[in-house]
């Protein structure tokens, strides 16, 4: 009578049961790994925003001043100090091309080398889309770049030239209207007073920034830039959004960010979310994470990395008030206060 044949492999039912305890495991296991990603996320994008904040501090150090928020006028007034990148086309009319404050920064960051692909080197008093400077400004640097940002990181092209992009920038100032203030139980400090302490189009010496360095928000987030964001949905993409626009290139003097809030509730799409211009709306508006364009906007979940004066790096919490944030963003408003 022949052996009974042992069983070596599994019925359905027991592999059933292990592929059910595989799939447990896994769905134990995705949202700790989703965690640690993001963590590491968040810490390579505060070092980006760290090296970007002393570079600010080596750039003051050589030149005595801190470096303009950007360039950025069509006025033919002298701009005091920044004769390196301007031209005088006759007596007492000047020409200000459009650079940006991280083509400033390029030297300090040990980036140099990208300005040396442009024929030449980097030609500071043409614009950054200039067909000069197009080989330069559309070099991607990963320092610029925020690893949590979703998109492709790419801005179409127009005319052959795709201009690289970036997620930090300069604040440039606080919402300087009145009424927001004063709606908000503020002193209105004046258009001055609300001014950031990267200013565009102006350089400043460090000890005039009259609230502290560490009280004053100098650098922030405003990531995917060339799409358009709003509470974690995407509203628009590159092409129809701002179609012929170079929204978010890191070589643009008109990417800054003005913290001014953006009113609530936030409009369903195909309308654009809109930022707060009077006192009517800012008792109850969002003050960052609800428009990336121009306004605090990160893809950190519960909040926004900012850099301040002194070049530390905090996040702020998306809870934050506006009056709050207002006060932080305004360089000379002598209302001074913490992150919530």
């Amino acid at each position: 009578m022949p052996a009974p044949r042992s069983r070596t492999g599994f019925t359905l039912i027991e592999l059933l049961v292990v592929i059910a305890i595989i799939a447990i495991l896994i769905g134990l296991l995705l949202p700790a790994v989703q965690k640690v990603r993001d963590a590491a996320n968040r810490m390579k994008c505060q070092n980006n925003m760290k090296q970007i904040a002393l570079s600010v501090h080596n750039y003051e150090s050589a030149t005595g001043y801190l470096p303009p928020g950007g360039i950025n006028t069509s006025s033919p007034k002298y701009l005091p100090g920044l004769d390196e990148y301007g031209t005088e086309t006759s007596a007492g009319v000047w020409s200000y091309p459009n650079v940006s404050f991280l083509v400033v920064m390029l030297p300090y960051i040990e980036q140099a080398n990208v300005l040396l692909a442009a024929s030449g080197g980097y030609n500071f008093k043409k614009g950054y889309n200039d067909p000069v400077n197009q080989p330069a400004t559309s070099i991607r640097i990963p320092l610029y770049l925020c690893p949590a940002n979703p998109s492709d990181k790419i801005i179409p092209a127009s005319g052959g030239f795709s201009p690289a992009p970036a997620d930090y920038w300069p604040i440039s100032r606080s919402n300087d209207a009145s009424s927001v203030w004063t709606t908000l139980g503020l002193t209105f400090p004046g258009a001055g007073g609300c001014k950031g302490i990267l200013q565009v189009n102006s350089l400043i010496k460090i000890t005039n920034v009259s609230d502290g360095l560490t009280n004053t928000i100098m650098i922030g987030e405003s990531t995917a830039r060339q799409q358009g964001w709003s509470k974690g949905k995407q509203k628009y993409d590159e092409g129809t959004a701002w179609a012929g626009q170079f929204r978010g290139a890191w070589g643009s003097g008109s990417n800054n960010i003005a913290c001014t809030g953006v009113n609530n509730p936030v409009p369903a799409s195909p309308a654009a979310p809109t930022k707060v211009t009077n006192g009517t709306t800012a008792s109850n508006a969002y003050a960052i994470n609800a428009w990336n364009q121009g306004e605090l906007y990160s893809f950190h979940g519960g909040g926004c990395n900012v850099a301040m004066g002194d070049g530390s790096v905090r996040m702020l919490k998306e809870s934050i008030s506006l009056s709050v944030l207002i006060r932080m963003a305004a360089a000379f408003d002598a209302q001074v206060v913490g992150a919530e």
